[in-house]
């Protein structure tokens, strides 16, 4: 179930929107700007319902801090108002929403906009998702290239290496065999990296994020 977030002062327009939204969506509610933006961090929700007239932070601030956060700022905002004014239309677009929409709702227009605005949103995600994977099997497969190459002739200088050893020294076999199993490992990743069909991430350090080969 899509997350929406609802950063709205007046409780009638909350209670109104809980009426219309509660039954398809998972909803979270603020009455300060601030505060709203902590929750966007803190939820990731999918569309803001964002007021444009807020005590202390008006929307169209609390708009512009959103998108210039990198967590949420592919977040599709709709502003709620009762101005219907283009001029003011025209200063929420800059902010940086992507729909306007002026009080009292209708269930059904609310309902609309919203759908379509989640499904774009989720068609740029699967197609910047598409085009990351793209070039990943791109990189992949070059780097499959270039490292089976010189893989191919370690293998050939230890298949030479084993004939000479000729089991006499059992510490150097022991190492030849253990060379040729981790070489095979590496094989294997190579393999796995040139027909990957999803990039699945893990945590490394400070932060940072490193594909997870145990899952591709």
């Amino acid at each position: 179930m899509a997350r929406i977030l609802v950063i709205e002062d007046s409780s009638v327009a909350q209670a109104q929107l809980a009426d219309i939204l509660s039954g398809s969506y998972a909803l979270d509610f603020s009455d300060d700007g601030a505060q709203g933006i902590a929750i966007a961090l803190e939820n990731h929700p999918d569309l803001i319902l964002l007021d444009v007239h807020l005590p202390a932070l008006n929307g169209y601030e609390v708009c512009k801090k959103l998108k210039h956060i990198e967590t949420t700022k592919d977040i599709p905002v709709i502003f709620i108002t009762a101005m219907d004014a283009e001029r003011e239309k025209v200063k929420g677009f800059e902010a940086g929403a992507v729909d306007y929409i002026v009080k009292p709702f209708y269930p059904q227009e609310l309902l609309a906009r919203i759908r379509s605005h989640l499904a774009a949103q989720s068609l740029a995600r699967q197609s910047m998702e598409l085009e990351k994977l793209k070039l990943f099997k791109e990189m992949a497969i070059a780097l499959s290239h270039e490292i089976n190459n010189p893989l191919t002739s370690i293998y050939g200088s230890l298949y030479m290496l084993e004939k000479d050893n000729n089991s006499h020294h059992e510490h150097v076999s022991s190492a030849l065999q253990q060379i040729r199993q981790e070489m095979g490992k590496i094989r294997d990743i190579v393999a796995k990296l040139a027909r990957t069909t999803r990039i699945s991430q893990t945590e490394y350090l400070c932060n940072e994020k490193m594909i997870d080969l145990h899952k591709l």
